[in-house]
């Protein structure tokens, strides 16, 4: 069986580092794979014939790119051209979020259900989306299905006999149109701190 050479095994190191950097800007990049690929030249004429040793010191290709993008302040991303995830438009989960509020109120348990499933859908993209930061993430789902949520739970479940009672109409249409704004204050709020790039 043929072994791999230490010009080979160092070619795939860098490969790989250069793989798991590659939404690093390419200046940062290249410095990067240029400083690492320096230090195994010098760490191979010292100790030749070392190359597994040297690599394995130097750490997984990952780690090294968690590292790089940390000390720049970046954030690792799925680059935009590849096919295996696209991105959502930043409008989809927003829209959904409206319609899962909206839906359960136009009558019918289907509508009920495709609401639910609408709101479901916009919380897991809101979570996948690198449009915001986990901290925005939290407010704009907060306001748009975690108070609106606890406001029907508070609604069905509350001790005062409103079932029935005259005030119901008025105090029900209350709690919905609070939550449509809620939920409108929300959207609106992701739109305007959505990332732009």
């Amino acid at each position: 069986m043929k072994t791999k050479t230490d010009e080979t095994l160092t070619r795939e190191y860098l490969a790989a580092v250069e793989r798991e950097t590659s939404m690093l800007p390419a200046a940062a990049r290249q410095e990067l794979i240029a400083d690492l690929g320096e230090h195994l030249a010098v760490a191979l004429a010292e100790r030749p014939g070392s190359v597994h040793e040297i690599l394995r010191e130097m750490g997984d290709p990952r780690a090294i790119a968690a590292t790089a993008f940390q000390e720049l302040g970046a954030t690792p991303a799925a680059p935009a051209t590849d096919p295996g995830r696209r991105r959502s438009p930043v409008w989809l989960p927003l829209a959904l979020l409206v319609a899962g509020d909206v839906l359960p109120y136009l009558g019918g348990a289907a509508l009920a259900l495709i609401g639910l499933a609408a709101r479901i859908a916009a919380v897991v993209i809101v979570c996948r989306a690198r449009y915001w930061t986990v901290a925005q993430k939290w407010t704009g789902l907060t306001l748009t299905v975690i108070v609106p949520v606890l406001a029907h739970i508070i609604w069905y479940f509350s001790p005062v006999p409103h079932h029935g009672s005259s005030a119901e109409p008025v105090a029900r249409w209350t709690l919905i149109t609070v939550v449509f704004l809620l939920t409108l204050a929300g959207t609106g709020w992701l739109w305007r701190n959505r990332r732009r790039s």
